[in-house]
């Protein structure tokens, strides 16, 4: 078997936060710059760390946009967070045959445990790097590299699952095998990146890993 471990994001990968996403910029362009943006404008930097994002949209109140967002994020997540289909019981297969698992994202912590307790997949994971606590987030290798510190595992055997550039790119400059996934919002833009591979479900990572699971094609 080729790969120990497999790193996961988290939002847009394991669990679809794309509507509490979109649904919480919103709520945060309602209360600080009205009739200026859509959830259209969020599309293309989804996957960037929170407040580069609403720096983007108004470098004036950055600060304040972050907090309302969070404030109304973390309030209304279990109401729009689901499961992408087949990722719990393919994560307990890998579990079942001792792969090495961790969450790496750019969401700060406790944003992450709230997703992962929700689905009851924490207890899989072995290590979790969440923004802030490398030196700089993704595309950069710093959070990877942390992972595999923390976990005690090389680049080599390791492979990252994600549904962004982002990840890729971290992937790629941490000298680690990725896989982009085909339920991202941003497909072309994954695929332009050149994932090592590509997966059509959750349960075509275990055909890579070289359990007997079918591939789509």
């Amino acid at each position: 078997m080729r790969y120990t471990t497999i790193l996961f994001d988290l939002d847009g990968t394991l669990i679809d936060t794309n509507e509490l996403i979109l649904v919480s910029f919103e709520h945060t362009f309602t209360i600080h710059c009205p009739n200026k943006f859509t959830r259209e404008d969020v599309m293309p930097i989804m996957g960037e760390p929170l407040r580069d994002q609403m720096h983007f949209f108004d470098p004036t109140q950055a600060d304040e946009m972050v907090a309302t967002y969070r404030l109304f994020n973390e309030k209304e997540h279990d109401r729009y967070v689901e499961q992408f289909p087949n990722v719990f019981s393919c994560l307990e297969k890998l579990h079942q045959n001792g792969i090495t698992m961790g969450v790496v994202s750019n969401k700060r912590r406790v944003a992450v445990e709230q997703g992962l307790e929700r689905f009851g997949i924490n207890k899989w994971m072995e290590a979790v790097i969440c923004a802030g606590e490398a030196p700089n987030n993704k595309p950069h290798p710093d959070m990877l590299l942390l992972a595999l510190e923390k976990l005690n595992v090389k680049a080599e055997e390791t492979l990252m699952v994600g549904d962004s550039r982002y990840d890729i790119l971290a992937a790629q400059r941490a000298g680690i095998d990725s896989a982009g996934v085909s339920w991202s919002l941003h497909v072309e833009d994954v695929k332009n990146h050149q994932p090592t591979y590509w997966i059509e479900d959750m349960q075509d990572i275990l055909k890579i890993i070289g359990m007997d699971e079918p591939i789509h094609n």
